[in-house]
């Protein structure tokens, strides 16, 4: 049957009225956990930087107590070194003045004068920015403690092996005649100021490389050595200090140290083995 035009209208009235409010329904539901979801982000969002606030301060309250106890177990070494590295420069500016007074080391021995005093010039470089900025300087930070103390080293065996030149080449200064002799000619014969210099330069920058080397320790002991390391967490259990790490760094140091470890585990292990295979063949024979 057909509907009249009046009829139409009233039943398409009725079924917008019946559609529309569970529709604006929807709508307003899923308005509503956007906003519930936007609320639970921003809350998260807010632990989330609590958490991490509270993270960096535990980080930094573990670094001023790394560095307190590194300021307080290297102290001693941290003087030693500054004033290792002071009568160091004081030598420096001693040959200095020497030279310009022309008092000039003898040809035989030139050479291995100067090579110490370059010795004495690169440790000084290397061991007052070092020793002056300590544990908080800038050499820790940029992760510079390990190069300094590889050329600190370096530079102490160079001396010790000058000395050595120095003792198989040289040779007494000739004498004036008696009459005109003295206590200071005696002694510079035996002994000149460029003499007293290397061997003050070998003490002292043994002493240097001591310090350094101690201080080296106490700071990747501490986890403040090499830069990136967490002071909360410090050195492992399995992890050590080598001495190798005095001409190395200590990730090459470590890897070093295991293979030799695994090497001397399969030498040790080899004689057992073959004696049990001869056990082995020793039974099976009648």
């Amino acid at each position: 049957s057909t509907i009249s035009l009046p009829h139409s209208r009233f039943y398409l009235c009725a079924i917008d009225h019946l559609v529309r409010p569970p529709l604006l329904m929807a709508h307003g539901d899923f308005a509503l956990l956007a906003a519930n979801d936007s609320g639970a982000s921003s809350g998260a969002g807010k632990a989330d930087a609590v958490d991490r606030a509270r993270r960096q301060e535990l980080l930094q309250a573990a670094f001023r107590e790394a560095h307190a106890k590194v300021d307080l177990t290297s102290w001693t070494w941290l003087v030693q070194g500054r004033f290792a590295a002071g009568f160091i420069v004081l030598l420096l500016l001693m040959r200095v003045v020497a030279w310009s007074q022309g008092n000039i080391p003898g040809y035989s021995v030139l050479g291995i004068h100067f090579l110490t005093t370059g010795a004495d010039l690169c440790c000084a470089c290397c061991a007052v920015p070092l020793f002056v900025g300590g544990s908080r300087g800038y050499c820790v930070r940029s992760g510079c403690v390990g190069p300094a103390l590889t050329l600190i080293f370096s530079m102490s065996m160079v001396d010790i092996g000058a000395l050595v030149s120095f003792l198989l080449v040289d040779t007494p200064r000739p004498l004036a005649p008696e009459s005109e002799r003295s206590a200071v000619d005696l002694l510079e014969a035996v002994m000149g100021v460029w003499d007293f210099a290397l061997i003050a330069s070998v003490a002292l920058e043994l002493a240097l490389c001591a310090s350094a080397w101690r201080l080296y320790r106490e700071l990747r002991v501490a986890g403040l050595y090499p830069p990136g390391s967490n002071p909360a967490i410090g050195m492992k259990k399995d992890d050590e200090v080598s001495l190798m790490e005095l001409v190395c760094e200590a990730e090459d140091a470590k890897y070093m140290r295991q293979q030799w470890q695994q090497h001397c585990s399969c030498l040790g292990d080899a004689p057992k083995q073959d004696g049990s295979q001869r056990a082995v063949v020793n039974d099976g024979m009648p």
